[in-house]
């Protein structure tokens, strides 16, 4: 899979309209159908009691040894719900920005900052990056509530827009937004190296295919040939996403996202998407100036410390040139995942450098693990229903050549009837869980990246869909036992003896009956404090939400508690997004407010609820 750039707009048109023509069918282009309709977003700072400028996170003591997001590669930074620097406490868990003193005894709002006006709010999905005495702010909006009677010429479904604010809270009392960005499009994800900031875009066009009532009883041919001359008639800005920047209280200045000499596109066709990777350092400010864009799809984002990787498993040809509206499943084989290398070493804006594919479907970024070069990926081949008796896993290696990811090795077999729930990597060593009635733990030497290898295996009830690296030779899972006939039966934290990779061990399991944990799907959820040895996992049950906290020994996995609110859910149900360590202290971060208990005894000390 090759790479061509483009020289001009005229280019990026002309290829555009040429891909489109033969594609389009009487509902629109096939594969690809949903349409954007954007909405202005608004913020505003409300004010708070006075705080200290010598007692905000820029100055003051030093602050106390605290946790931080709990990210899939060291030095690689991720966008939370909540951060702290170990003095504030910053958190978008309930749709506004809030600054919380977490100096005290009991936390203490000092600013809060809406993110999103009105109703628009339950719409809005937000996230933070803590820079200094600067935030990075994320907002996924979701612009459904804009819908009017022009609602159908978008037959794909809601639209969305991307806002980046860049909060100042040097006086964490009077949050002020410096500067605001909002693209077109969803924001899949964003890593910040060194303060500088890669935030991944993927863009649908604005371009429409109206639909009456009167049009569904018109012949499909009649409205196929008025779509082909609404493509015709497309202009770029129908197709590529474009930006709205604000700087404090200037005029809003409006332009095109990615240049189209910063326009890429793989050599066999891959979408009408636009995948875009914004460079910015809070420091110096938003921009959108250096974004770099391919026409694709994408939707897991991985990085490293220098390599950024897009991946979209795509279920046989999406874009094949067919008018049909009902496509045939692809088989197992047609199941494929396509990923896009961007260099993002330095400053400097990201440069896109290659694209691959690998057959089967990852489950999520954890099945990426970029080491000395070489990436590594692991998949699962299965039927588009689900897995089958003839489903097994593989892991590649790839490495760049020639403007391709190069496969270099596999191996495969890995648990045939089966499906992965987990994988992580350490350095030249791989664990992947495979579960259907039983779960194998596969260690996996990657060390000759040509010849990846199958060193060991553990097969015991349940499975771990979270890995972490416990130290000293262990390994922490956290998933779900299982009967032996593959009935789960409840949350559980196991620790792992992984010392001698042949002979992988599991050395006790702490089990919670008629429960899961978030962190299955949100390993940000997860916090493991080595100074303690304290596991913390947030729970759902049958009596509600929890966080529970287990202590590790040499060999053994021990409950110490279950932290529970103190203060009842004005509207009957909270989720519980996060839990931090700061001092000898754990906050509990909950959609309504945040909690303060004892690290060492688990005890009430503070609760401070979202007006």
């Amino acid at each position: 899979m090759g790479l061509t750039s483009f020289d001009a707009c005229e280019d990026v048109l002309d290829h555009l309209k040429t891909e489109a023509r033969d594609r389009v069918g009487p509902w629109g282009l096939s594969g690809n159908d949903m349409m954007f309709y954007a909405t202005d977003g608004a913020a505003r700072a409300d004010g708070a009691e006075s705080f200290a400028a010598e007692d905000s996170g820029a100055a003051g003591p030093q602050a106390p040894a605290h946790s931080t997001t709990n990210v899939q590669e060291a030095g690689v930074d991720e966008p939370d719900v909540a951060k702290t620097d170990g003095r504030l406490l910053v958190t978008a868990a309930s749709g506004d920005l809030r600054i919380i003193d977490v100096t005290g005894t009991a936390p203490r709002e000092l600013g809060r900052l809406e993110l999103v006006e009105g109703t628009e709010q339950q719409y809005a999905d937000a996230t933070v990056f803590l820079a200094g005495d600067r935030v990075v702010v994320l907002v996924r909006q979701n612009t459904m509530i804009a819908y009017d009677t022009a609602a159908s010429d978008y037959p794909g479904g809601p639209p969305s827009t991307t806002a980046v604010l860049l909060v100042d809270i040097s006086d964490p009392a009077a949050p002020v937004v410096e500067s605001r960005l909002e693209v077109d499009g969803n924001y899949l994800d964003a890593r910040m190296v060194d303060e500088t900031v890669r935030l991944v875009v993927s863009s649908y066009p604005t371009l429409a295919f109206p639909m009456t009532e009167e049009d569904w009883n018109r012949p499909e041919e009649e409205l196929t040939e008025r779509n082909r001359a609404i493509v015709e008639e497309s202009t770029i800005g129908d197709w590529l996403p474009s930006y709205t920047f604000t700087s404090g209280d200037a005029e809003p200045v409006t332009g095109q996202l990615v240049g189209c000499e910063q326009l890429s596109r793989p050599d066999e066709f891959a979408g009408y998407s636009t995948l875009s990777v914004l460079t910015f350092d809070p420091a110096d400010g938003l921009s959108a100036d250096g974004t770099v864009g391919v026409l694709t799809d994408g939707d897991t984002v991985y990085a490293s410390q220098d390599r950024l990787y897009v991946a979209t498993t795509r279920w046989g040809d999406p874009f094949a040139p067919d008018d049909r509206s009902i496509r045939p499943m692809p088989a197992p084989g047609e199941v494929t995942t396509g990923i896009h290398a961007f260099d993002i070493t330095g400053n400097v804006p990201a440069r896109y450098l290659a694209s691959g594919e690998v057959e089967g479907r990852i489950i999520g970024r954890y099945a990426m693990s970029e080491h000395e070069g070489v990436l590594r990926v692991a998949t699962t081949i299965d039927s588009w229903t689900g897995t089958t008796d003839t489903s097994e896993s593989r892991l590649y290696t790839l490495e760049e050549g020639d403007d391709e990811l190069v496969q270099l090795g596999q191996v495969g077999g890995l648990g045939k009837g089966e499906q992965i729930y987990a994988v992580r990597y350490f350095g030249d060593t791989g664990y992947v869980v495979t579960f259907r009635q039983v779960d194998p733990l596969y260690v996996l030497d990657l060390s000759d990246p040509a010849h990846p290898a199958v060193t060991g295996e553990l097969k015991i009830t349940g499975y771990s869909s979270y890995l972490h690296d416990g130290g000293d030779d262990r390994l922490i899972g956290v998933g779900q036992e299982a009967s032996a006939q593959g009935q789960t039966v409840g949350a559980q934290v196991s620790l792992f003896d992984v010392a001698d990779p042949s002979a992988p061990a599991k050395l006790d399991g702490h089990v919670v009956p008629n429960a899961w944990s978030q962190t299955e799907w949100d390993p940000q959820a997860f916090l493991f404090w080595p100074d303690t040895g304290q596991v913390f996992v947030p729970l759902e049950t049958m009596t509600g939400p929890s966080a529970l906290v287990v202590r590790l020994g040499d060999d053994t996995v021990t409950e110490q508690g279950q932290v529970t609110r103190t203060e009842a859910p004005r509207e009957g149900w909270t989720q519980l997004r996060r839990t931090i360590v700061v001092g000898d202290t754990l906050y509990t971060v909950w959609q309504d407010g945040v909690q303060a208990n004892g690290l060492d005894d688990l005890q009430p000390r503070g609760w401070l609820a979202f007006g």
